[in-house]
């Protein structure tokens, strides 16, 4: 059963028996024993986007085996959310493709020459927004998977492997 996946009892499907159920609620208590649970209010250093997050996912984290050792990831999550937000409302606003501005020179009837602003739509370059967003969302992800986030991740909590005592001859037969 060593290097077996291990699910958290509460989201796990399989029937177990009550010895079953100790073992795993033993092994999940211990994996969090003796940490101070995660605060509820969010950082004030972080700006309101990411208080949001904080405040909209702490509920659901008291599910899993968060603690407040792993404040550091979880407002790494909530900041990276924000700046993708921010990024977002950039690319709603501006588009994804760069909008290109130069002055264009022509010459009036009388001889003098004029400079007007002429704007175009570059399709070659991509709003900075959108790299921005792809950074973003590529931390999002490993940031929610670290803190059980994702359903994957929820479900890939490991065990200690359990030291299987060899048996002997005298064990099998008497």
């Amino acid at each position: 059963m060593s290097g077996r996946k291990f699910k958290v009892l509460e989201t796990n499907k399989k029937n177990f028996t009550k010895n079953e159920i100790a073992d795993r609620k033993a092994i999940q208590d211990k994996a969090s024993d003796g940490l101070k649970t995660l605060q509820k209010s969010a950082p004030n250093h972080l700006n309101p986007i990411a208080r949001y997050e904080y405040e909209r996912v702490w509920e659901d984290l008291q599910n899993l085996p968060v603690k407040n050792l792993d404040r550091a990831v979880l407002e790494m999550y909530c900041t990276w959310y924000a700046i993708y937000r921010e990024a977002e409302k950039d690319v709603k606003e501006n588009g994804i493709f760069m909008e290109v501005s130069y002055f264009e020179e022509s010459e009036d009837t009388d001889g003098k020459i004029k400079k007007e602003l002429a704007t175009f739509i570059d399709k070659s370059k991509k709003n900075p927004a959108v790299t921005v967003m792809n950074d973003a969302s590529s931390n999002i992800m490993r940031c929610a998977s670290n803190l059980g986030l994702t359903v994957d991740s929820r479900l890939r909590i490991y065990t200690p492997p359990k030291e299987e005592k060899k048996q002997t001859l005298a064990d099998l037969f008497g």
